[in-house]
């Protein structure tokens, strides 16, 4: 970004114009700017011409100058035209097709896409070609996924692991679309989290911001709304620090719809307040609606109806673009909502009925909609209106749960049968209500577990972004120390004939450069195999020290047994004692003092373990608030003792915290030894005749662990603060 060199000025503006359009806008202008840029007549110069300007019509787009942004795409594209330069035609006409559908041009988009991937296949560009089909694909998932996923499945379930990140985030972006509108919500949040790596994966900020919008949008409908909460909180500062109206906007809207189901509608008001605000400048837009609906569901929420119902009103007069249906359909909801709040059963109810009749209906509005409707029938009921079924109340919600099975793999299923089982409660039928408070405890328990698991997928996910973009800024720092060494020898290799001194001092500066960047290899060598916020070995570290300890615990028991007299004791043992502890209750510490805290209680307690154990042994962070210990030339004799060593390290003093309470913690463990010298039933050669664990079984250590992993559940299930063996 800082060379002199036009070219690589160029690539800088281009490459970096979704992942910092601010400063890629600082390098177009600039160049653009200057009059032999401006108006040179050389192919390179007009080449660099039309890519700079396509790189700013993109950074304007992000900042939603989306006019300015299409004049330059146009000028671009004539550019690369004049040139007969396919490769950019297509790639101007790809830019042209994003800005025309951030303003909710539909019919343009296509047009605009299908010429970027004609234009793209002339070029013999088979990747740009690639790509620009599966971003059609997306755009006919957003108009009718179920015919989408008919049309385009198989071709892009080809790409969905493809060594190109764009192209992979494409595909797993369908793949979410898709699986979402068919109701299977956990493999669409899978895609979802894969396209978010992708994206992050190659510098695309602004779609892995709404990417994660849409992730918490999921979350929402399934009914997690503390994860989904979480994870827009992860993403909020950097959408503001970004400053670009969609991705911002469409954030803060889910966050204020996330807060409105979190009964918070003050701070809901707030945030959509803000989202209205940013989006304003795109009025017409799918995601200003979005900001309307959520703006006028807080303000329903908050009491002030008539604000509310100018709000929906508004999206229903504006939502009638084929892909603003469902913002349709909601504005419709929100209206009945307004009647509703009125004692206006009729009008509330008439507008349901069209709402549900809404096409492409959104499987989470149909089932609110359905719902609402429901309440409705049953004020209906109260006041005696004629015409309207006692029963039909609970008619409604049995449809409901039919779509929470059917499409929302049972989300909110549980509210959904406490409020049946008060419904056939008040109407007597006891037996019917009681089994329906039965299959709610069951749905409150299958909720908790999904739940368990999402989080568990968007760890690992999260995780393996982190690790992705951590080796590509080693990759670009590497990168950059080469370029900069690659200058130093041009300038070298310009001076040789000067003096034979030049050469001698280049050359010393290169041997120095190397060893500088052998030690650095060697240091980060060190870090990939240290948990970086304890200090402490990594499972990556633990695969490769292991075996050699598993071969010398081998061969100790492949000798003859040591002589049992009164200095027994002393001798070297023989055994790997493997001590797999979890901090008890850690997701409370969590909870109570935020992650920091507990980030600096899991260095406290790597601190206490590192001092309860040898230099010899292996202590290694397993992952969150689990760490293994395996114990070296031990003795499985001594397993008690070092069991209760490890635990009342944490437990004999209390942690104190910056705010001055003291955090008494406990640990649970789970303890095997290696090898295991009890021959299990029917076993066919693993162990010799006396006992002793036979050479070769170098990957017995696996089940080890597992025995240790299987120990530890044990001593949770026994209620935790000891040890099982």
């Amino acid at each position: 970004m800082d060379s002199d060199d036009l070219q690589q000025r160029v690539s800088a503006a281009w490459f970096l114009r979704q992942f910092d359009s601010q400063h890629t806008a600082r390098i177009a202008e600039q160049l653009l700017s200057d009059p032999a840029v401006a108006h040179g007549d050389t192919t390179e110069l007009r080449h660099a011409r039309a890519r700079l300007q396509l790189a700013l019509a993109d950074a304007y787009n992000l900042r939603g100058e989306h006019e300015s942004a299409l004049s330059l795409a146009d000028e671009a594209r004539d550019g690369f035209l004049a040139l007969d330069h396919a490769a950019g035609q297509s790639d101007a006409d790809w830019v042209a097709a994003n800005i025309v559908h951030d303003l909710g041009d539909a019919r343009l988009r296509n047009q605009f896409m299908r010429s970027s991937a004609t234009l793209a296949q002339e070029a013999g560009d088979t990747e740009r070609t690639l790509t620009a089909e599966m971003a059609l694909a997306c755009f006919a998932a957003f108009e009718d996924a179920v015919a989408a996923a008919v049309a385009w499945g198989t071709s892009v379930r080809v790409h969905e692991n493809a060594t190109t990140p764009a192209l992979r985030a494409l595909a797993q972006f369908f793949l979410f679309i898709t699986e979402w509108s068919k109701g299977a919500c956990d493999a669409a949040l899978a895609h979802a989290l894969l396209s978010i790596q992708a994206s992050e994966e190659c510098g695309q900020m602004r779609r892995a911001l709404l990417d994660n919008a849409n992730v918490a949008s999921l979350l929402m409908e399934l009914g997690d709304l503390e994860a989904a909460a979480a994870r827009l909180r992860y993403r909020l500062d950097m959408a503001r620090q970004c400053a670009w109206p969609h991705p911002l906007g469409c954030t803060l809207s889910v966050f204020s719809e996330v807060l409105v189901r979190q009964n918070r509608a003050d701070h809901a008001r707030i945030f959509a307040q803000e989202a209205v605000a940013v989006l304003a400048r795109v009025p017409r837009t799918t995601h200003f609606l979005n900001a309307q609906l959520a703006l006028a569901d807080a303000q329903l929420e908050c009491g002030d109806i008539d604000a509310a119902e100018r709000g929906f009103v508004l999206v229903n007069q504006h939502g009638r673009h084929v892909e603003l249906v469902e913002d349709r359909a909601y504005a419709l909801f929100g209206l009945a909502r307004v009647a509703h709040a009125r004692g206006d059963l009729e009008r509330a109810r008439a507008l349901l009925d069209k709402a549900l009749q809404q096409p492409h209906l959104d499987p989470d509005q149909a089932l609110r909609t359905l719902i609402c409707l429901s309440r409705v029938a049953e004020a209906q009921v109260e006041a005696g209106v004629y015409g309207v079924a006692p029963d039909e109340p609970i008619t409604l919600l049995e449809r409901a749960l039919n779509i929470s099975d059917d499409q929302l793999e049972g989300a909110q299923r549980h509210e959904l049968l406490l409020e049946l089982a008060d419904r056939l409660q008040s109407r007597h039928r006891e037996t019917e209500a009681i089994a329906a408070l039965r299959g709610a405890l069951q749905a409150l328990a299958a909720d908790k577990r999904r739940a368990t698991e999402r989080q568990g997928m968007a760890m690992e996910a999260r995780h393996r972004s982190e690790t992705i973009l951590a080796e590509a800024q080693h990759n670009r720092e590497l990168a950059r120390k080469e370029a900069a060494r690659a200058r130093d020898l041009q300038n070298t290799n310009r001076d040789l004939s000067r003096a034979i001194a030049a050469l001698e001092a280049a050359q010393r500066e290169l041997i120095e450069r190397h060893l500088e960047l052998q030690k650095a290899n060697e240091r980060i060598q060190e870090l990939s195999l240290t948990d970086p916020l304890t200090g402490l070995r990594n499972r990556r570290f633990l695969t490769q020290v292991i075996d050699k300890a598993v071969a010398e615990s081998l061969r100790a028991h492949a000798r003859p047994k040591p002589d049992m007299g009164a200095d027994a004791s002393t001798a070297p043992g023989r055994d790997l004692l493997f001590f797999l502890l979890d901090v008890d209750h850690f997701k409370q510490i969590n909870d109570r003092y935020g992650h920091a805290m507990g980030d600096a209680v899991l260095v406290e307690v790597a601190s206490r373990l590192r001092d309860a154990t040898r230099g010899e042994d292996l202590l290694v962070r397993w992952g969150g608030e689990e760490f293994l210990i395996v114990a070296r030339h031990a003795r499985r004799e001594e397993a008690p003792v070092i069991a209760e060593r490890l635990l009342n390290s944490l437990r004999e003093a209390p942690v104190p915290l910056p705010c001055g309470e003291l955090l008494q913690l406990t640990a649970s463990l789970g303890v095997a030894s290696f090898p295991d010298v009890s021959p299990p039933a029917g076993s066919g050669g693993l162990h010799s005749t006396d006992g002793h664990a036979v050479p070769g079984m170098h990957n017995a250590w696996e089940r080890t662990l597992e025995r240790a992993d299987a120990a530890l559940y044990e001593a949770k299930r026994q209620g935790r603060n000891r040890w099982v063996e």
